[in-house]
């Protein structure tokens, strides 16, 4: 039968259970036990977060001493701060100043405008210093056209004109008889075809005034080489009879008029009817071509209107060419009255009318348009200076001249709101109700210094 084991406690003997510790011992267990216990806080306390009270104590320090964490982190952003403030603040002006010098400023000004309406007869005199009148233009010129022609018989003519004899000599008078020979450095020899009697001189303080007298003179031969002009340039006419003594360079005779006539040779001969023909329509088409070139050539400021002409011609001239053809030249001069616009206005629309301009002024620029007759056309004469009479209607307006590089200075500098009041100085004649100003950039807020930066526009009202 197998054995079994049992615990068998002998009698009277201790287990080590029931051996009593020692005082020691006890202290050694206490010990451990109390270490080990700690051990298993400590490794729990480490296990868990662990909450950290803070509590402020004040510290006494000086007021100028900040905390070192805070200054270091001052010291480094507020730097960055002032440059970023600075380049914003050099952009804004240097934009600021771009803006400024290539500022502008534009003023759009409407003219102050009176209505007038004429009609009527007008009766305008010639001008005289200090009054209202017309004043003369007048142009010249010729045109020549070529005609067939026969040949006539040989001719021959004298050249003949006017002269004005002087007397230099003395105050005594000296006569000179019919055909007393005179001459130049020509050659040609003219004589008087009258006597005549040359007064003798005038004295006038420390000077004498020749004694003169106007007569006419014959070429001595035919030719037309003694045709001669006051275009030309020629020398005084001397008696030939004085020659070598003081008489000679005391008298003397120029030309007060063409000497012409003078013709040798076989004439060609044109038909009347050609000739007055030919002659006519040459004379118009000249006459049109000077008005034309007349109207062109009106001074500014004055105004010509193209009914009030007058007109003279010279006696044609025919000028053989070959055998069968002949040239005729006409000459002609057209005359015309013109007036000063804004002397006119006021003629015609009165003194208290053009008086609301004030010291300024105005303008009458389509005063052209009115319809201007000549009334009296057989009287007239610009040459003679006679009255005009003109049949006068329509309408035109008195315009305000506007100062405009008075106003310019005057703006210059100052702040667009007190522009205005710089403009109420002018306006007699601007309507400032319809006038207006900008500047450009509009920050700007004032009128460039600088003129050339500032514009007028005139508006047509």
């Amino acid at each position: 039968m197998p054995r079994r084991v049992q615990d068998i406690i002998p009698a009277n003997r201790r287990s080590i259970r029931d051996i009593p510790a020692s005082q020691s011992s006890e202290k050694e267990a206490v010990s451990r036990a109390t270490q080990k216990t700690e051990r298993k806080e400590k490794k729990s306390d480490q296990e868990r977060p662990i909450a950290i009270h803070r509590e402020h104590i004040p510290v006494e320090e000086p007021v100028e001493q900040a905390p070192p964490v805070k200054k270091a982190r001052k010291q480094k952003k507020f730097p960055w701060a002032l440059s970023i403030i600075g380049i914003v603040v050099l952009f804004a002006g240097v934009g600021f100043f771009i803006s400024s010098h290539f500022a502008s400023a534009t003023f759009t000004l409407v003219p102050k405008v009176l209505p007038v309406s004429v009609s009527g007869t007008y009766i305008v005199p010639s001008a005289v210093p200090g009054s209202f009148g017309y004043e003369t233009m007048n142009l010249s010129g010729t045109a020549s056209t070529t005609v067939l022609a026969t040949q006539g018989s040989y001719t021959e003519t004298k050249a003949q004109g006017k002269i004005t004899v002087y007397n230099a000599y003395s105050a005594q008078s000296q006569r000179l008889v019919a055909g007393t020979r005179l001459a130049g450095n020509s050659g040609l020899v003219y004589r008087l075809t009258s006597s005549i009697v040359i007064p003798g001189y005038t004295k006038l303080g420390t000077s004498n005034i020749p004694g003169s007298i106007v007569t006419s003179m014959i070429a001595e031969k035919a030719g037309e080489d003694y045709n001669i002009s006051r275009a030309d340039s020629i020398s005084d006419l001397k008696v030939i009879a004085y020659k070598g003594t003081a008489k000679y360079a005391g008298f003397y005779a120029r030309l007060a008029g063409d000497v012409s006539g003078g013709f040798a040779g076989t004439r060609t001969i044109i038909s009347p009817t050609v000739l007055a023909s030919t002659t006519a329509t040459v004379q118009n088409e000249l006459v049109t071509d000077l008005e034309r070139r007349l109207m062109n050539t009106v001074p500014e400021g004055y105004v010509m209107y193209p009914t009030i002409y007058a007109k003279s011609f010279v006696t044609p001239t025919v000028t053989s060419i070959d055998a069968k053809t002949a040239r005729i030249s006409v000459g002609a001069t057209v005359y015309s009255a013109m007036f000063k616009k804004a002397d006119f206005a006021r003629f015609l629309a009165g003194a208290s009318s053009t008086a609301l301009f004030g010291s300024i002024g105005y303008t009458a620029p389509d005063i052209e348009s009115i319809s201007f007759t000549l009334a009296n056309p057989k009287d007239f004469s610009p040459v003679k200076k006679t009255n005009l009479a003109a049949r006068i209607n329509g309408s035109f307006q008195l315009v305000g001249d506007i100062p405009v590089d008075g106003i310019k200075k005057a703006v210059a500098g100052i702040s667009l709101s007190k522009t205005r009041d710089i403009l109420k100085k002018y306006v007699s004649v601007i309507d400032l109700a319809k006038s207006a100003g900008e500047i450009n950039p509009p920050w700007i807020g004032t009128v460039p210094t600088d003129l050339s930066h500032i514009s007028i526009v005139i508006k047509k009202p």
